[in-house]
């Protein structure tokens, strides 16, 4: 056995021939994940090759990075190159993420102070260390990220330390994506990650109320092709509902005390996906209470309008929703790759196109 139970090579080989066995029969279907370690994690150990020949797992809109709106970018470069200089704080892959006008690298090519953070408390740490300066943080993401920020914000932190905030809320986006599916999705394979925050029980609109399977799962491939296993049987029995495959890390009902610190901090409202546009209850606001760490507010900011999402040519909008395959775009692995990404799925670690190119595989998926 290997030291990995969930990478054990007889309980992949056990799970695959079942999977086989359950789908034999029932009548070409795709199932949907909605997570970018899912997507690398798949094509790293090549789980599609193992999946029936009508069995389909497409990628949906998992990736913080991916999903983050043009316009958000633009007003983080606009927030960096304000005449006072302030310091503009962002995790890595956010900087690289390219629009039509550039880059917040781009920005700090041109003088402005652009710093790659990988820890919350980086920020912190420079608003105290720069009393005279205002640090911005540019925060992204989904509840994952966003409960750690709403934390932060409760705590004590220096005048002039600000936020930009860009959080998301996934089950909302995931019932937008049920709404919107025509039917071809049949199963939903759900981010194991958020769900710690939010529980299996926040999905259970998917059976209830679309007729959609749907299976919580976690990052080894014995639990993702496990989830897929409980889709297919969902499928085949007719007995629709949010199975967790992934219990040593969810509870049903989630993390409820992370869930009362995020929604002290943060409201819900509309907010716009990059590439699909704007969904009802995605987005994580900051409330009243909080604004007086928002970065617009204290600069006189506006949140930047029409900005194209969608880079000529790149079909990242459509590869976000399932409807094309990273290859499928003439950009991909070309004038599109990690080292000059054109749109933001080669640009984001948990990005589809990312995972494509660096896990390629023979194009029969």
């Amino acid at each position: 056995m290997s030291a990995n139970p969930y990478r054990d090579k007889q309980t992949i080989r056990d799970l695959t021939e079942a999977l086989r066995g359950e789908a034999a029969g029932l009548p070409p279907m795709s199932i949907m994940h909605v997570c970018g370690t899912h997507e690398h994690e798949i094509r790293r150990h090549a789980l599609r090759q193992l999946l029936p020949e009508h069995v389909r797992l497409v990628a949906g809109p998992g990736c913080p990075v991916c999903i983050t709106p043009a316009s958000a970018i633009a007003t983080a470069i606009e927030l960096a190159r304000l005449p006072e200089r302030p310091i503009v704080c962002a995790y890595g892959d956010i900087v690289r993420t390219p629009i039509r006008t550039g880059s917040l690298f781009d920005a700090r090519g041109e003088g402005a102070d652009v710093r790659v953070v990988y820890d919350l408390r980086e920020p912190v740490r420079l608003a105290r260390e720069n009393p005279s300066r205002r640090v911005i943080f540019f925060s992204i993401g989904f509840e994952t990220t966003a409960a750690p920020v709403a934390v932060l914000l409760r705590g004590e932190l220096p005048a002039n330390f600000f936020i930009y905030t860009c959080h998301r809320w996934v089950p909302a986006a995931v019932e937008a994506l049920a709404q919107n599916d025509d039917g071809v999705i049949a199963g939903y394979l759900l981010p194991g990650h958020a769900a710690v925050i939010t529980g299996q029980v926040a999905y259970q609109f998917l059976p209830e109320k679309y007729s959609r399977a749907a299976a919580v799962a976690g990052f080894e491939p014995a639990e993702i092709l496990a989830a897929m296993l409980s889709i297919v049987r969902q499928v085949k029995s007719g007995r629709l509902t949010v199975a967790n495959c992934y219990a040593r890390a969810v509870r049903r009902e989630g993390n409820q005390r992370a869930q009362e610190v995020l929604f002290e901090v943060f409201k819900i409202g509309t907010a716009a996906w990059r590439g699909i546009g704007e969904l009802p209850g995605t987005g994580l606001h900051l409330r009243e209470a909080y604004e007086r760490y928002d970065a617009l507010g204290a600069t006189g900011v506006a949140e930047a309008t029409d900005v194209e999402d969608v880079m000529p040519g790149c079909q990242c909008h459509l590869i976000m929703v399932g409807r094309r395959m990273p290859e499928d775009c003439a950009l991909f692995g070309g004038e599109c790759a990690p080292d000059h990404p054109k749109g933001p799925c080669m640009v984001g670690g948990e990005g589809t196109c990312r995972a494509h190119y660096l896990y390629p595989e023979e194009p029969d998926d």
